[in-house]
């Protein structure tokens, strides 16, 4: 197969033990399709992949064939030229017999242009499986921020790790939206958010909280609105809900509460991501929330839950 009539697009995603259903889930809530067993999913649709948590590139596909001597000939037949590029190649899986330098090398010499190894403007991704090469442009790479936020200044033992706070965000918003997380704690969502894009709003009944959220934000030079309040009694309309359900002294959960909180956001997004250890979907269903899906989130001997939730009047 040559060159595609209209633009598709490649796309990787890490592939994490236990993850598999989470990671399939940002992938189609992002590109509107969902990877395969290589983690490897093909859209129509281009998507900038930098707020990804699990999602790792985009790439435009120019070229799909089933041999190296098919590529090669696409490439000449082509005139692919470019400056100051670099070719990568990408072997799905890892195990293949495949010497990537040296395919590096051979295809890139097929390219007119000036190779640059240490500071591209053009790369190129060969990716490989046993059966299908894939040649395209990369366009964009996760930017791994949330590396940097699970180094914030203000953390407890409670607080979302910043991969998984990231995943919630694209689960349910993408950039320009408005997204509310009423229990904010010390912010991880709502920096996830802001990050992205997104108008992020938060609440938290702690001051210390609130104060903790805020100097996070300023840390990493971001805005978002945050202000003591009690998710009871929230009000507004948000595009989305993205929240860790709150704990009481000493981690326990007040069933009561939150039943109280939920009952409160029904009427304040269309769609949410609630993430809870415990099983939420009797209070959702109660409340009259319709339950789009449950990911099972699997830390050691522990597992959260995430409720995609959507609300229909």
């Amino acid at each position: 197969m040559k060159s595609p009539a209209t633009p598709i697009y490649l796309y990787l995603t890490a592939i994490p033990d236990r993850l598999t259903e989470l990671v399939t889930a940002e992938c189609i809530a992002m590109t509107g399709s969902a990877p395969n067993a290589h983690g490897i999913s093909i859209s129509e649709h281009r998507v900038d992949v930098s707020r990804g948590a699990y999602l790792k590139s985009c790439s435009e596909v120019l070229f799909e064939t089933t041999s190296l001597t098919e590529l090669r000939a696409d490439i000449r037949s082509a005139g692919l030229h470019a400056d100051e590029f670099r070719v990568s190649i990408v072997k799905k899986p890892r195990s293949l017999k495949i010497n990537s330098m040296e395919l590096a090398r051979d295809i890139g010499s097929i390219i007119g242009g000036n190779a640059n190894l240490s500071s591209p403007q053009v790369t190129f991704l060969v990716v490989f499986t046993a059966e299908k090469i894939w040649f395209g442009r990369l366009l964009s790479e996760s930017d791994n921020m949330w590396l940097s936020h699970n180094q914030r200044p203000y953390v407890t033992s409670s607080s979302l790790p910043a991969r998984l706070a990231r995943v919630l965000v694209n689960l349910v918003a993408r950039p320009g939206d408005s997204l509310l997380d009423p229990c904010c704690g010390t912010g991880t969502i709502v920096m996830s958010a802001a990050h992205s894009g997104i108008r992020a709003v938060g609440y938290d009944t702690n001051l210390r909280m609130i104060g903790a959220t805020t100097k996070n934000l300023r840390h990493f030079g971001l805005t978002a609105d945050v202000t003591l309040g009690d998710a009871r009694q929230v009000n507004g309309q948000f595009d989305a809900i993205a929240t860790d359900l709150p704990y009481g002294i000493n981690l326990i959960k007040d069933n009561s509460q939150d039943a109280e909180i939920l009952a409160n956001l029904r009427t304040c997004a269309p769609k949410a991501a609630f993430i809870d250890l415990r099983d939420l979907s009797k209070p959702l269903n109660d409340l009259g929330y319709q339950i789009e899906t449950v990911l099972p989130v699997p830390k050691l001997s522990i597992v959260r839950r995430i409720f995609i939730t959507s609300v229909i009047e």
